[in-house]
């Protein structure tokens, strides 16, 4: 059995306020893979410090005054690995809703995204850095980040 997950991590330092939403999942040739829905809700305000997670798929994680440690940098629950579809991958594709315009551009430069395998209980983590080319914007601030240049690895 095989399983995958991906984490958005800050390339530089970011600033979140309280309500700033951010959705990720994973879309296997065209069809959202239903446990990898992730949601990352921050209640406080506060700032994400470069190489710390922004959001992560297959799991929800509320970030408020009960949940943060002032004692450490700021950033939300690791991805919780989902399973891997049988079919054959030919598109792969993360998908990214935030709730706030204007948080993320250009998100190229500020993020990458770590890819997480497991299988035969070795688990691998693989560093993605976006091409600029790859990335769809919706004007309802989606994000499509075409990832099929790995189906190999996979």
């Amino acid at each position: 059995m095989s399983f995958i997950g991906f984490e958005l991590i800050s390339k530089r330092t970011w600033t979140v306020l309280p309500g700033h939403t951010f959705s990720m999942s994973i879309l296997w040739n065209k069809k959202k893979i239903s446990s990898s829905i992730g949601r990352d809700i921050y209640h406080e305000s506060g700032m994400i410090l470069p190489e710390k997670r922004i959001a992560a798929t297959g799991r929800i994680h509320h970030l408020s005054e009960n949940t943060i440690n002032r004692f450490e940098p700021l950033q939300t629950a690791s991805c919780k690995l989902v399973r891997r579809p049988e079919s054959p991958l030919d598109d792969l594709k993360i998908e990214l809703s935030l709730s706030k315009e204007g948080i993320m551009e250009p998100i190229e430069r500020t993020t990458v995204l770590y890819l997480w395998q497991k299988e035969n209980n070795l688990t691998k983590k693989t560093v993605l850095y976006l091409d600029p080319q790859s990335i769809e914007r919706t004007p309802s601030n989606h994000f499509y980040m075409d990832l099929s240049f790995i189906t190999t690895k996979l």
